[in-house]
């Protein structure tokens, strides 16, 4: 809703009174949702640059060069608060407007990823909450014919009220065949085709650009319909218009419907539009203009195209039965104008619509200082019954029940399956990409900007584990009420954070997503979702070489433990199994022995010395350990006394999540020279154990079955929604 001050400022601008239309035009372009307003002033942090970015933040889909004449494309969006009111259609849309966004760069979409959070599923609301969203995604993803090949689930509390989803595409396209978000030439023509526009949707941008309240019934006509099957025959459609190079602009009706798409293509390309509303397809006929033009009414795609171009456009488009309507033209006034039936509703400078709102003020308040004590801190008395729990625990036992609901294999070029430390994907060529996202939130809500580099260094270390070199990051940042000056200390801390990782390790940010207002107002009190800047990192593996699992490969194998293990227990799953919360400083960051360590992985990988490879992430080496016997038919046994680094007491050096931390395979023909690379890259390293052939899992003081592990790993999720 706009402000008073946003109101006043707009009647001076045009030095008269908005109409009714205008209003709502202004109110979804600045929207938080769609205008940045608060977050955008902080993206100079970011690392944009490299020599690889074909195309960066500000257009659909970021865009990557990976070799051979071919472009990786990738698209990360929210669909938070659709999804707490309408669980599966918020999914839903979700999935289909981040397909929208990489095919509007001309992209064929190729994979699909998603990132949930959720209360806890003992609570009836959660589960059913999870249990639709899932559907929504699965239902839209296999509908479409796009495989899901990563994601990510986790659980607190804070998301009670406020359930997180976002989502990823992931494309491929040829420079040539690129389509900028631009109407450059005025005499061009605005033709929309896709589904008909009705009233689902409307304001969309706007509801979510506020907090929850106690009425949510009154939100749900601002959730979108979905149409999988509509989306087909649109990606069909627009496959075809791409290949014979028909448009010179092309942009989805995503949020802020007509208003965002045909006011961002005039704003790119330095033009006006105008539009006649009387001409669009409608499924309600009794719509007024201000609805037409601010619907998100879903598959609807929006391409500029010249006079020369239109007859055989319209041809594709019938040939595909796909409904359309050549709506308006692009001008040189640069103002967006919208007719019905002859008459002016709305006249707008582009300037004004796009980026001219007040830019608010937003005070960064100070967050508390945590402590690094550990009083709390205590050896379990039951090491094996404790790493059971952990194994058991939400945030750690197996999420299958979410992943085999969806198609992992549908086009064929999924390489490895969901379950490992990343998806792969293989592209023209034969390049194979991996991709993988991450969010420890209790980290983030214990320290934002420490928090925020530590998650992006384990999604890191995911795609090292398996011999991918990180190539780009993309992102989705999920958090409260930037009008708190608490919660917006926590997203400037949280971009701080992600800007020193990404320029850190030198890996370009080329696009992603901020989602506000993610809290609630419950009875008077205030319900503030876990900060949640969730970060996918893609990886390219060398020309020829094979992605390296983490199961164990072999008997007899000596296990390594890269890099050192200090007495970092806040924050930690552990903590949370303990005394049933995270507290104190979290894990530091640790960006300069992450680079020893990831630079000596690769190496060795490059050399074929690993047999498997595992992250040490949630849960500490303990777990690490057994997901790499989980679905392996060995075990292991270990010695855990020389294990490098501060941490002392033997329950530190399990469950510690001290960053920048693998665990390697290494069969012993291959140490000499697995030696040699550790060395040269200052790496400390510790032979902690052998691969067996016995099924157990033994850690020197205690033994665990794989039967028993495997009980308590699979029924953590099941025995809430089975």
């Amino acid at each position: 809703m706009l402000t008073n001050e946003e109101i006043t400022h707009a009647t001076n601008v045009l030095e008269r009174e908005p109409t009714k239309t205008e209003l709502a035009m202004l109110d979804v372009l600045w929207s938080e949702h769609c205008s940045y307003k608060s977050s955008k002033r902080w993206f100079h942090l970011f690392n944009t640059e490299g020599d690889n970015v074909h195309l960066g933040i500000g257009e659909g889909a970021g865009l990557v060069d990976i070799g051979d004449g071919y472009l990786v494309g990738v698209a990360m969006e929210s669909h938070n608060h659709p999804s707490q009111i309408d669980p599966y259609n918020g999914a839903a849309t979700g999935v289909g407007g981040i397909i929208r966004d990489v095919i509007s760069q001309g992209c064929k979409a190729v994979g699909l990823m998603n990132c949930l959070r959720f209360g806890h599923p003992s609570k009836p609301r959660n589960a059913y909450l999870l249990e639709q969203v899932v559907r929504g995604i699965s239902e839209y993803g296999n509908s479409v014919g796009i495989p899901t090949v990563g994601g990510e689930l986790e659980f607190d509390d804070s998301y009670d009220e406020n359930c997180l989803v976002n989502v990823v595409c992931i494309g491929v396209i040829k420079p040539e065949y690129v389509v900028r978000s631009s109407a450059r030439t005025p005499g061009h023509l605005l033709v929309m085709f896709g589904s008909t526009t009705g009233r689902d949707g409307i304001a969309g941008v706007s509801f979510a650009s506020e907090s929850f309240s106690d009425e949510e019934e009154e939100n749900r006509s601002a959730v979108q319909i979905g149409d999988p099957l509509a989306k087909k025959v649109v990606i069909d459609a627009l496959t075809q218009l791409i290949r014979e190079k028909l448009i010179d602009g092309l942009q989805d009706f995503g949020g802020g419907g007509m208003t965002s798409a045909a006011g961002e293509l005039a704003s790119q390309g330095g033009t006006g539009v105008i539009v006649e509303v009387d001409k669009v397809p409608l499924r309600e006929s009794d719509m007024k203009s201000y609805e037409i033009v601010t619907s998100e009414s879903q598959e609807r795609m929006l391409a500029v195209v010249a006079p020369e171009a239109l007859e055989r456009v319209i041809e594709i488009l019938e040939e595909n039965d796909t409904p359309y309507a050549v709506f308006g033209e692009v001008t040189d006034d640069k103002h967006y104008t919208v007719m019905e039936n002859g008459k002016v509703k709305a006249k707008l400078p582009i300037d004004l619509l796009v980026d001219g709102f007040p830019e608010p003020e937003r005070p960064v308040g100070t967050l508390p200082t945590r402590s690094t004590g550990m009083g709390w801190f205590k050896e379990p008395e039951d090491l094996k019954e404790t790493t059971l729990q952990l194994l058991n625990s939400l945030n750690i036992c197996d999420k299958s029940w979410v992943y085999n609901q969806y198609d992992q294999h549908v086009q064929a070029h999924t390489v490895i399956d969901i379950g490992e430390n990343a998806g792969v994907l293989e592209f023209p060529m034969g390049k194979k990409l991996a991709f993988t996202s991450d969010c420890n939130s209790s980290w983030c809500l214990l320290d934002p900007s420490q928090g925020t580099s530590n998650s992006a260094a384990e999604s890191l270390r995911n795609l090292i584990s398996m011999g991918a070199k990180p190539i780009f990051i993309a992102d989705c940042l999920n958090f409260g009420n930037p009008e708190h000056p608490d919660s917006y200390a926590q997203f400037v801390d949280s971009v701080r954070g992600l800007g020193q990782f990404s320029h850190d390790f030198e890996i370009p940010i080329i696009g992603g997503n901020v989602s506000l207002y993610n809290e609630s107002e419950v009875d008077g009190d205030t319900h503030r979702i876990n900060p949640t800047p969730q970060i996918m990192i893609a990886g390219m593996f060398r020309d020829g070489a094979t992605p390296i699992k983490r199961n164990l490969i072999t008997p007899w194998s000596n296990l390594f433990l890269i890099g050192e293990t200090h007495p970092e227990m806040n924050g930690t799953e552990f903590q949370r199994l303990m005394i049933g919360e995270v507290k104190g400083n979290p894990p530091r960051y640790r960006p300069e022995m992450e680079k020893k360590a990831m630079n000596a992985i690769l190496e060795a990988h490059s050399r074929g010395l690993i047999r498997s490879c595992n992250n040490v992430g949630r849960g500490g080496l303990a777990i690490a350990l057994m997901k790499m016997v989980l679905n392996s038919p060995y075990g292991f046994k270990l010695d855990l006394e020389g294990a490098p680094g501060t941490a002392r007491g033997f329950a530190e050096k399990l469950f510690s999540e001290s960053a920048a931390r693998y665990v390697a395979e290494v069969p012993e023909s291959n140490q000499p020279a697995f030696y040699e690379i550790i060395e040269k890259h200052g790496v400390k390293i510790c032979e902690i154990g052998l691969s067996v052939s016995k099924k157990v899992a033994d850690f020197g003081r205690f033994s665990i079955t794989l039967e028993e592990a495997q009980e308590a790993y699979r029924s953590g999720l099941r025995k809430y929604m089975e």
